[in-house]
């Protein structure tokens, strides 16, 4: 039963991947935006188990005044499992540099809770993770 549980969760973020890769290609048709908005690649490791994989994230324009912007998350792990969801994370604008930091509800087989914060500078863009079962980290870059 267990087993049925954890293939039903993956085939239901197996569909979700299927509108990033939509949201993907129509944002690469967009011309490329300074600031935290566009896309992103990369790369993500857990701390706790050396699980890995690619990372990618569409960051959304502002959603309210006070800087909360969607950041569409795709990553794939152990070479042939992949999901995709959303997150909103409250963006603080600086200088040179724009931290974020925000949580979004996984199922409890995931971990249930997660906690993100991070930061942007230019075309780099790197943050931390962590919840009841997992932390890590991810780096990415802009894509043009």
């Amino acid at each position: 039963m267990k087993h049925l549980l954890v293939l039903a969760l993956t085939l239901s973020l197996s569909s979700c991947a299927t509108e990033f890769k939509r949201q993907w290609e129509a944002a690469g048709k967009q011309a490329a935006k300074a600031g935290v908005e566009g896309r992103w690649e990369g790369t993500w490791k857990s701390e706790v188990n050396g699980h890995h994989g690619s990372l990618r994230a569409i960051v959304g324009p502002a959603l309210n005044p006070e800087g909360d912007h969607c950041f569409h998350y795709h990553a794939t792990w152990k070479g042939w499992l992949q999901g995709a969801y959303q997150a909103t994370h409250r963006v603080t604008k600086g200088r040179a540099i724009h931290s974020f930091s925000g949580q979004h509800q996984m199922p409890r087989i995931y971990g249930g809770a997660y906690t993100y914060s991070g930061r942007i500078s230019g075309d780099e863009f790197s943050a931390c993770y962590q919840s009841a079962k997992d932390k890590g980290t991810y780096q990415m870059r802009r894509v043009r």
